[in-house]
């Protein structure tokens, strides 16, 4: 898999539905996410069930090919915020 950002795909900065993965903090195990409102500085991430998520992670959305550092910003019931980091 390539370690670049997740390229933005449409005018407005939105991408909608793409499937992401995390690794779990305590126990490493995968975590499926869907991956909306991607844009060039983060993402909104939902999670069902609602689950503990890292505040720092490595996202992967394998149909972008993309491997991308993040950080939790916010978090509201499934859904959770996260900022693209170096």
């Amino acid at each position: 898999m390539n370690t670049a950002r997740p390229e933005q795909q449409s005018t407005d900065g939105r991408l909608s539905g793409l499937q992401g993965w995390f690794d779990a903090e305590t126990t490493g195990d995968p975590i499926e996410c869907a991956v909306w409102d991607l844009s060039a500085t983060g993402a909104r991430l939902v999670i069902f069930p609602p689950t503990d998520v890292p505040l720092e992670f490595e996202l992967r959305i394998p149909q972008e090919g993309a491997i991308a550092r993040v950080r939790l910003v916010w978090a509201s019931g499934n859904d959770y915020g996260v900022q693209f980091i170096d």
